[in-house]
């Protein structure tokens, strides 16, 4: 019977800390490299080394198999057409082919390396990009094509799952996501034969980028087929501690830990990261025994020696079994989820921005009085709405653009829309759940 690798990689997980490699970014980073032969006259767009030196980038793969890594991320962080239309239009068209030829530059590193008993992984490696949804700098259909058509190299290349890592919005993972699914439903496979996995990156502030904290993160894309959750860049393991141990509390697949060699540092103009293999090793052993982390690896500053060190520590302790508790019942806005259940309450949904309900709503909107509207939002808050329900459907208005606005003047509270109110929003970005972040 055929054994999928997406199958393999399960049971790797399931029955072991899997071990990804390190960096790449910074090991390039650290290599005499010329702007024309190498970078193609595209200074820094590290991107187009798999097509100017697919050795170099085999090299850094095998370097890291060699040091005991099972799987490695393709070298396409910012090969999607977003971020290579801004060192070049001409690069965006390249989209598919870069990210096709990264992942069989990957494929070729790991088939070396490769045995029936020891299978090695390639995941395909999908970074934030430069641009971001919640801050208005992109649009979702934008976004969605330009990951998508990423997706569609990486699968044809043949990657073993496809890896959105680095998230800093959570507009940006959900229209990652969603471009994943369309591109694997184009290739005619699933996200059981092509997992798609998560990777967030949590500030030393104790937030994504944009103020999500861990639990309105978990909230947020709970509902959304994916094989794993998890962290890595931004910090050390030590500053990772809280937040993974809420997803291995509360998330019920597999939990990833791939932080930095330490909190970068500026040495003489240069960042360095100071924290050596050893101790990574110790760290990522506690997280493994203690609390169970599924999958672990090295982001910014760690190389083959930390790998190493990851691998042997992962071989001699025992992994944790994990204890997760049920999460209650949440929405979650774009700063942090808000229970169903309240300790001192029922959980109340303010209604009064609502065009269908409320004759004083529908006026203010009909005379375009943002401020007056977000107060009626803001009274609600102090009147102990636990979220707030807005429908801004009324006839002759563009509904999508009416909500884009409420949406970001509200306070940051859950945004909620019932069925019964009939938007005639169509789904995706301009939807109230996709823009504000809700499942239920």
């Amino acid at each position: 019977m055929l054994v999928l690798m997406a199958d393999l990689l399960r049971r790797a997980w399931a029955s072991r800390t899997l071990v990804l490699d390190g960096a790449m970014g910074s090991r390039l980073q650290s290599i005499d490299l010329d702007i024309e032969s190498d970078y193609l006259g595209q200074e820094n767009c590290v991107d187009l080394l798999v097509r100017s030196r697919p050795e170099l980038i085999q090299s850094i793969h095998e370097s890291y198999l060699e040091a005991g890594a099972d799987a490695v991320e393709t070298n396409t962080f910012g090969a999607n057409r977003l971020v290579l239309a801004e060192f070049d239009a001409e690069l965006a068209d390249w989209t598919i082919e870069l990210n096709r030829e990264a992942a069989e530059v990957a494929r070729a590193a790991c088939a070396k390396h490769s045995s029936d008993k020891d299978p090695r992984f390639v995941f395909g490696s999908m970074g934030p990009g430069t641009r971001l949804i919640s801050q208005g700098q992109t649009s979702w259909d934008e976004m969605l094509v330009s990951y998508r058509d990423q997706a569609r190299g990486l699968i044809a290349g043949g990657v073993d799952a496809l890896l959105i890592e680095t998230a800093q919005d959570l507009l940006q993972v959900k229209c990652a996501i969603n471009a994943c699914l369309a591109a694997i439903e184009e290739a005619g496979q699933s996200p059981q034969s092509i997992p798609i996995m998560v990777s967030l990156t949590i500030e030393s502030t104790g937030t994504m980028l944009l103020g999500t904290d861990i639990a309105g993160a978990v909230a947020a894309l709970r509902s959304f087929p994916i094989a794993s959750l998890g962290l890595n860049c931004a910090t050390g393991p030590r500053e990772m501690l809280p937040h993974i141990e809420y997803l291995c509390q509360h998330w019920d697949r597999a939990v990833s830990c791939v932080p930095n060699a330490g909190l970068p540092v500026l040495v003489e103009g240069r960042t360095e990261f100071p924290l050596g293999a050893d101790a990574l090793g110790t760290t990522i052993a506690d997280l493994v025994e203690r609390l169970g982390v599924d999958i672990v690896g090295g982001c910014c500053g760690t190389t083959p020696a930390h790998i190493a060190k990851l691998a042997e520590v992962c071989d001699k302790c025992k992994r944790a079994e994990r204890a997760k508790e049920s999460l209650p019942g949440a929405c979650s806005s774009l700063y942090t989820a808000m229970s169903y259940r309240q300790e001192q309450s029922f959980f109340i949904v303010g209604e009064r921005m609502n065009a269908s309900g409320s004759r004083r709503f529908k006026e203010l909107l009909e005379s375009e009085a943002v401020d007056e509207m977000v107060s009626i939002g803001r009274q609600q808050v102090r009147e102990g709405a636990n979220c707030l329900d807005i429908n801004v459907d009324y006839a002759g208005r563009d509904g999508a653009d009416d909500m884009q606005e409420a949406r970001a003047a509200c306070p940051p509270l859950p945004l909620v829309h019932h069925p019964h109110h009939n938007l005639s929003i169509p789904p995706g970005p301009h939807s109230t759940s996709a823009i504000a972040g809700v499942l239920f």
